[in-house]
């Protein structure tokens, strides 16, 4: 009887080892087809980037192009006469600055003036401003020009002249 108990065990321990073997092939078969395959897919999309630069990235454009996408949802940075679609999408609604006084010409003064533009100071608020630009208190400016005296602002209501130094 103890004969039989340990042929078992002993059968079974080799049996055992065996089987492991056998798992240890088939895992190491499914690794090196993993490995082949994960190669020959990396190789293959490196040759495709290197041959054709812009290919996946045409792909993705087209796809995109292709989708109905809401502008307000992704942020779309097309203009209004870019696209007739986003002329039915109403403007965000902004803050409006409430003063309570009314701006004039005298409560502006001339910060700086660099190529045919300047930054003004009014009580609270500095104003970065272009030839055209249309200023509450000087109306439409005309003109921006630099001088040794810190430059002259022409507006519709004043002229604007910079502090002698």
């Amino acid at each position: 009887m103890r004969k039989s108990a340990t042929a078992k065990a002993t059968v079974s321990a080799a049996e055992q080892l065996r089987a492991a073997h056998r798992s240890d092939r088939i895992v190491k078969a499914l690794s090196l087809g993993l490995f082949v395959l994960s190669t020959g897919f990396f190789s293959v999309v490196t040759a495709i980037s290197y041959m054709y630069p812009g290919y996946f990235d045409r792909l993705l454009m087209e796809r995109m192009a292709q989708a109905d996408i809401d502008p307000i949802a992704v942020g779309s940075t097309s203009k209004a006469e870019d696209d007739a679609e986003t002329e039915s999408v109403p403007p965000l609604p902004v803050p409006q600055l409430v003063r309570p006084w009314t701006l004039e010409p005298k409560d502006f003064t001339i910060v700086m003036v660099y190529d045919h533009e300047a930054h003004l100071a009014s009580p609270g608020e500095l104003w970065h401003v272009q030839v055209g630009s249309t200023v509450p208190g000087l109306g439409k400016i005309l003109d921006i020009s630099a001088d040794a005296d810190g430059g002259i602002v022409k507006a519709e209501k004043a002229t604007l002249k910079g502090v002698p130094r």
